[in-house]
């Protein structure tokens, strides 16, 4: 699509896994390593059903349906454990993340997460790559009470963002969200929101649906800069 600029935008809202860190690939090796320690083998794409939900309902799911754990809660604790120590050393940055958000601090673009992910967990990945003074909110699926098929928590993210900076809420048309999943591009859209699809080659959504799901594609953030009215923009030419 055009990367046609509507005007100043009045906030970012940033998916975080995928999207600013480089993680999905961990992911996709967590669910197999987590049953592998029952005996049980899978591979990555057996758990693509349940890619949308909260991590917790994720974890959940599968001591139902694979018997498990002692109980969702002490499967959802020890995967948990996994995953802090991956958070806290392992995933990084996506190239080009840290000089367009100094970019939008600069022209006074608020910014906000909203994440599927456990929030002590994108914490600690947003602590450990010196990002987390970006962002005046942090929101997730599970705050929001809706998996990001619905925007739900895109509106939760803006909402607690203009709290927090005591700003009123914008037209969602104002606003631009940064996704690499496919059913969050759709959900937002559906909202009204303006996006930047970001492609992750280690996710599942295909890279042409992605840029067909927005108003700005990207392979990277390298290739993503503001426009004179503070709208993402794409600098390289696709044709």
């Amino acid at each position: 699509m055009n990367d046609v600029s509507r005007g100043r935008p009045q906030a970012f809202i940033f998916d975080c896994d995928g999207t600013l860190v480089r993680s999905m690939g961990m992911w996709l090796s967590f669910y197999p390593e987590l049953v592998a320690r029952y005996g049980i083998s899978m591979t990555p794409e057996d758990f693509a059903a349940t890619e949308s939900l909260a991590m917790p309902e994720e974890i959940a799911y599968y001591h139902r349906m694979l018997g498990i754990g002692e109980s969702a809660e002490a499967l959802i604790d020890e995967a948990r454990e996994m995953l802090r120590e991956k958070y806290a050393h392992d995933v990084l940055l996506r190239p080009g993340v840290r000089a367009f958000l100094e970019a939008a601090h600069a022209v006074g673009i608020p910014v906000a997460i909203a994440t599927s992910t456990d929030e002590d967990l994108v914490r600690l990945a947003l602590a450990h790559n010196g990002i987390d003074g970006f962002f005046s909110a942090l929101v997730t699926t599970e705050q929001a009470g809706a998996s990001k098929e619905h925007p739900d928590v895109y509106d939760l993210a803006l909402e607690c963002l203009c709290e927090a900076r005591g700003i009123a809420v914008p037209d969602h048309a104002d606003v631009w969200v940064f996704e690499d999943a496919l059913f969050g591009l759709m959900s937002s859209g559906s909202a009204g929101y303006r996006r930047v699809g970001v492609y992750d080659y280690e996710g599942r959504a295909a890279r042409d649906d992605v840029q067909r799901t927005c108003e700005v594609f990207v392979d990277e953030f390298t290739e993503l800069a503001l426009d004179a009215d503070g709208a993402p923009t794409c600098e390289v030419d696709r044709g």
